[in-house]
């Protein structure tokens, strides 16, 4: 059957809205549009419209389904993934992943510990990518309202993610259906977030659109004035309505929108009548296998007579192998008209026939729809069945939410349940396994809260000690998502002391609590435990907690045994790739960057970073879990003074977990900083604040630590005063960490302000406050522990000599380690503290290393201007001649004493690479081409020393 054409009037305008952005996406601009109205405005004609028109080769489209008993998780993207493989079938690479949303391309890929939801949506992203390759893709969700939780989640990380393949993402919405605590309306901001993101708003015709489409209707007679008018107002302008006054049969005008929709219904048979009632039931959509079992004794004809005269009424349309209604509204219509007991016998046949089996329905479709059905006629036992079933799949599609509202609804019926033992017993189902799995899903989830509570209430729904130890660690992995990690360490006692020695999990439950203790600066306790847990490991056999104990062990003795915590940490990173537990490998790799960081090798943080998300690509998660470490990577490079090349390397990537983004927004804020903007460097940072209500302290210290830098350079002291105080308040009410090495020099750069600003009180207050930073712990003996030391202790001098001598030691630290960017800002600190103790000659020394490092950051930003030329007067320096900075006079003199690039390093200490850079530099302001002719122009000028 093929669908009825309808007519098309009207949005020509929004139509050539989405044809343009289609050609954006033509041209390499992934674009996403979404497209908002009421309920029968026309959506779904214009996407028609839209599909039949685009430039892009190739179209795919997709429909979130729903009962009121819940979603199909990922409905849309199965539908239109199932499309186009059968025109660009997946290689093996795909299919693995793919196989979990089309079980027909084969079996599931190996389901390894963390990561697995990320290269679902990267291998749909890549695939999407291959079907556009030739020719482009237009890719429509329709019915955005309706969509589970997954699929929400998978449309907002192909919009952040397709970047320049070209694919257009159109999705409609109802906007009627967008009620306050729509999820939808929490996701529609970040939907339209990305810069290639563009919403839609379709509004009635008026009253011109109205008269033309009423005479496509009547075959080019207009309604007279009069009858338009009345027509307008009946309609408001609204096109399903407007069709159905003036297409359905019956004089008059009905008194409200149902009757008005169910005109086209009335004149059908009764059995027809039937028919549309029962697909009702089902909803919008319904599978025509399934409508055919559950009508097919409804009617002396075939269904297919049947159907074919509801599709001719223009109440029903094919769309694939499914009839849909031609609009939610006349569902919601016929279904309302049903009486209750013809409700009933509807739901029991459906269950009857879902229950029997469905030739081309997908079985998570049916085991969702029979629990629905089953729960309308309340069958509890067979919903129950059901929604456990539908719990399974969704878990295998890792549809979190969906596996969260799924165990959910199994609780609620199981109270209804008169006897639930006997019918969740053969099933391997108890009340307690219930809410365990609730409580771990809905950590997955992110909802900690929740999973508190499941575990609060499943505790004394618990079978033995080890049932107890499940839900306490399952507690404290939610109560450490929510940085309570002192209770967190308390849940993991607790099921430490439920299991009996021998018992296989307490190893896993130990490897647990060192790794917490690490994270709360309980370095000794967790050195102990994980030593334990990598004998009890090893001696178990048991490879997955031996490779978590391996990176604690590496990470707490980093900053005392750097040797053996590298290798230790190659060792874990090395177990966790052969056993497929991302997680953990990505673990390992975050913690090597952070060890070479301490050891201020900022070229192996560099590396580490760069390394991980080689594997990233390796493993297709770069989008959605290799922000963490482009941080790692930019952070690196900021130190090093390649900020152009920091910038860069946190694009392409969609947002990540909320701690991800916001290290993101705090690199994107030190570039800032360093290229003296700190207006833009405050806008990075408020958005990645921390909120009021925020229950974590520890996670956004970095935040706080970096806001009161970024105020402090705005002038705004007293807001900087505040986020100082809450960082001591906060430093001294837990233990050292590495962390903690961070937290004195902003507070240090603060008290310094305050005492420039005539607040001497305050800044000996604060100053006094410090100290909590500075308490004894391993990670202050680190190299990087001493150079923020000495940083910290050169901002609170009071006397300027003091504070030279503490610039001086910490300059001797990063010589040699081209860290560009720390030297440079410690050298214009040591300047100008040389210049305030009268240390004229050190000044102008330092003034020339600070002059020389400009030129080796690479930046658009005029860091002379603001960095340098203010410093010259107190530096007591006259600018060089022909352009050249003090440091670049230096090395022509040498030049033209005829030294090498490698003597004229070791006279100047530099190093060679840093001379050949200023030999460019230098010979292109003098306008010569090699070594000699410089020789010349530097006697010319004065430079060269007598005799040369």
């Amino acid at each position: 059957m093929a669908p009825t054409p309808t007519v098309f009037i009207g949005r020509g305008s929004d139509l050539a809205r989405l044809l343009a952005e289609a050609g954006s996406a033509a041209r390499g601009q992934a674009r996403t549009t979404l497209v908002l109205g009421d309920a029968g405005v026309g959506k779904t004609r214009l996407l028609e419209e839209y599909l039949d028109r685009t430039p892009l080769a190739r179209t795919a489209v997709g429909a979130c389904l729903e009962t009121s008993g819940g979603t199909v998780a990922f409905a849309p993207f199965t539908a239109a993934l199932r499309h186009l493989a059968r025109e660009v079938p997946p290689g093996p690479a795909r299919a693995g992943a793919l196989a979990r949303l089309l079980p027909e391309l084969g079996p599931a890929g190996h389901a390894a510990d963390g990561g697995d939801r990320s290269r679902l949506f990267e291998a749909v992203l890549a695939y999407l990518e291959e079907a556009a390759a030739d020719g482009g893709l237009a890719l429509a969700v329709e019915d955005l309202h309706r969509a589970d939780a997954s699929t929400r989640d998978l449309l907002l990380f192909l919009a952040r993610n397709l970047g320049s393949a070209p694919v257009h993402l159109v999705a409609t919405v109802r906007a009627d259906d967008l009620h306050r605590a729509h999820p939808l309306r929490r996701l529609l901001p970040d939907l339209e977030r990305p810069a290639r993101a563009t919403r839609l708003d379709l509004v009635p015709f008026d009253r011109e659109e109205v008269a033309a489409q009423a005479a496509a209707l009547r075959g080019g007679s207009r309604p007279d004035p009069g009858a338009l008018d009345l027509l307008y107002e009946r309609s408001g302008g609204n096109p399903l309505f407007v069709e159905a006054l003036v297409s359905a049969p019956g004089d008059g005008l009905p008194d409200t929108s149902r009757d008005l929709l169910l005109r086209a219904v009335d004149p059908l048979p009764d059995a027809d009548r039937a028919v549309l009632g029962l697909a009702a039931l089902s909803g919008a959509r319904v599978h025509h296998a399934l409508l055919a079992a559950v009508a097919a004794d409804l009617s002396e004809d075939e269904p297919d007579g049947v159907l074919r005269r509801a599709v001719d009424a223009r109440v029903l349309r094919v769309a694939g192998e499914d009839y849909e209604f031609r609009h939610a509204l006349l569902a919601e219509a016929v279904r309302e008209d049903l009486l209750p007991g013809q409700r009933v016998r509807g739901h029991r046949r459906y269950v009857s026939a879902l229950e029997a089996g469905v030739p081309g329905l997908a079985e998570p479709e049916r085991v969702l729809r029979l629990a629905h059905h089953a729960d309308a006629v309340h069958d509890h036992p067979r919903a129950f069945a059901a929604r456990w079933a539908a719990a399974g799949h969704a878990a295998g599609a890792f549809a979190h939410p969906e596996h969260l509202a799924a165990l959910e609804r199994l609780l609620e019926l199981w109270e209804l349940l008169p006897d639930p033992e006997a019918v969740a017993g053969p099933l391997g189902v108890t009340r307690g396994r219930l809410l365990l799995d609730a409580a771990r899903a809905a950590v997955q989830t992110g909802g900690a809260h929740e999973a508190l509570r499941y575990t609060a209430e499943g505790a004394g729904q618990a079978e033995g000690p080890a049932d107890r130890a499940a839900f306490l660690l399952v507690r404290s992995q939610a109560l450490k998502a929510l940085y309570r990690r002192a209770e967190g360490l308390e849940a993991l006692d607790g099921a430490a002391a439920l299991l009996p020695r021998g018992h296989p999990d307490r190893i896993a439950v130990h490897g647990a609590r060192a790794a917490l203790l690490s994270l709360v600066g309980g370095d000794a306790e967790a050195l102990r435990e994980a030593r334990a847990v990598l004998d009890r490991a090893r001696a178990a056999g048991d490879r997955r907690s031996e490779t978590d104990a391996l990176i604690t062990l590496g990470s707490v003795l980093s900053p005392v045994s750097p040797g053996e915590a590298r290798e230790l940490l190659v060792a874990g990173r090395e177990l966790a790739r052969g056993l497929g537990m991302v997680d953990a490998e990505l673990r390992a790799w975050n913690n090597l960057g952070v060890h070479h960081m301490f050891r201020l090798d900022w070229h192996g943080e560099l590396r580490a970073g760069r390394e991980a998300l080689r594997r990233c690509a390796e493993l297709g998660i770069t989008r959605s879990r290799g922000l963490a470490h482009a941080v790692g990577a930019a952070a690196a490079l900021v130190d090093l003074g390649r900020l152009r090349e920091a910038e860069a390397e946190l694009e392409g990537y969609g947002t990540g977990r909320v701690f991800d983004e916001d290290g993101r927004r705090l690199v994107l804020a030190e570039i800032r900083l360093a290229e003296g903007d700190p207006a833009g460097a405050r806008e990075h940072w408020e958005r990645g604040s921390r909120p009021p209500d925020a229950a974590d302290t520890h996670g956004y210290a970095m935040s706080d630590q970096t806001g009161v830098r970024v105020l402090v350079r705005e002038g705004d002291l007293d807001g900087a005063l505040v986020l100082a105080r809450r960082l001591v308040g906060e430093e001294r009410d837990r233990r050292p960490t590495q962390a903690s090495v961070d937290g004195a020099v902003p507070v240090a750069e603060l008290v310094r302000a305050l005492r420039r600003a005539g607040r001497g009180a305050q800044a000996d207050a604060l100053a006094g406050e410090v100290g909590v930073f500075l308490r004894p712990s391993s990670w202050w003996a680190t190299p990087y522990g001493e150079l923020r030391r000495a940083q910290a202790g050169a901002r609170l001098a009071a006397d300027p000599a003091d504070a030279l001598a503490e610039w001086e030691r910490a300059l001797a630290m990063v010589r040699g380690r081209d860290a560009h960017l720390e030297e440079f800002r410690m050298l214009e600190e040591a300047c100008r503290a040389a210049a305030e103790a009268g240390e004229r000659t050190r000044a102008g020394e330092l003034f020339g290393e600070l002059e020389a490092g400009a030129g080796l950051l690479d930046t658009d930003a005029p860091l002379r201007e603001r960095y340098v030329e203010p410093l010259r007067p107190a530096a007591g320096r006259a600018r060089p001649p022909a352009g050249l900075t003090p440091r670049e006079a230096e090395v022509l003199a040498q030049v033209a004493e005829g030294r090498t690039n490698t003597e004229i390093g070791e006279r100047l200490f530099i190093s060679a690479k840093t001379v050949s850079v200023h030999m460019s530099n230098l010979m292109g302001k003098l306008g010569v081409t090699n070594r000699h002719a410089a020789a010349v122009r530097a006697r010319e000028l004065g430079l060269a020393p007598p005799g040369a």
